[in-house]
């Protein structure tokens, strides 16, 4: 019997509040971005012993790599926040889904790494092991959002959200499959490949506004 079994066995549903466990969630993605930075902070002889010119040609491509993985993190986090808005007490297939969801946001850091440290055109391995690591952590939030959806009980009752955020979750996977596939495929275009991201979430909410005007049709 594993850990969090006995725990749903024993625990009363006044100690299950979900309260905890966002707030752990935030405190590793917290450090997840404090970690993702600290490499920018040597950069900073360099800058001063290069010109502005030189130093982008040199170390761009690194502060580029922050700043995608950056913004990719904050969409997940967000994402997340909004799959537990209405999510008042855990159960055991929850605290599972969220574990393993961040340790692939601890994995974006040292993925970044990587990717900064190789030429992307030389190494498209590089670029599908990072895509990679965004796949698999949009999968969990899909099967999250899920679990929320199929589990109202869980929820404070109050969540009318719940199927636009699966709907939503589900487009974001696809999106970064495609980015995976396109990155690897064409290493020119290489990790800009994310940003198909946002043509995947507008297709994403012109489906949800249609199913919402049938709703009201009907």
């Amino acid at each position: 019997m594993t850990p969090f079994r006995h725990a749903d066995a024993v625990e009363p549903d006044r100690g299950r509040s979900a309260e905890r466990l966002v707030t752990f969630t935030d405190a590793v993605l917290a450090i997840a971005i404090t970690l993702l930075a600290l490499p920018l902070a040597e950069l900073g002889p360099d800058l001063q012993n290069a010109g502005f010119a030189e130093f982008v040609q040199d170390k761009g491509f690194a502060v580029l790599g922050f700043a995608i993985s950056f913004f990719v993190i904050a969409r997940l986090w967000w994402s997340h926040h909004r799959i537990f808005a209405h999510v008042v007490r855990w159960d055991a297939a929850l605290v599972r889904l969220t574990l393993v969801w961040l340790f692939t946001i601890v994995l974006i850091g040292p993925a970044t790494a990587l990717t900064t440290a190789n030429d992307a055109a030389k190494h498209p391995d590089v670029v599908a092991a990072y895509m990679s690591v965004l796949v698999v952590s949009s999968v969990l939030l899909t099967a999250l959002a899920q679990h929320v959806l199929r589990h109202p009980e869980l929820t404070d009752g109050r969540d009318a959200e719940a199927r636009h955020r699966l709907v939503g979750s589900v487009t974001a996977t696809i999106g970064f499959v495609l980015a995976l596939v396109l990155g690897t495929l064409v290493p020119s275009i290489n990790y800009f490949a994310i940003f198909v991201l946002v043509i995947t979430g507008r297709i994403g909410d012109l489906l949800e506004r249609r199913r919402q005007r049938r709703l009201n049709i009907r």
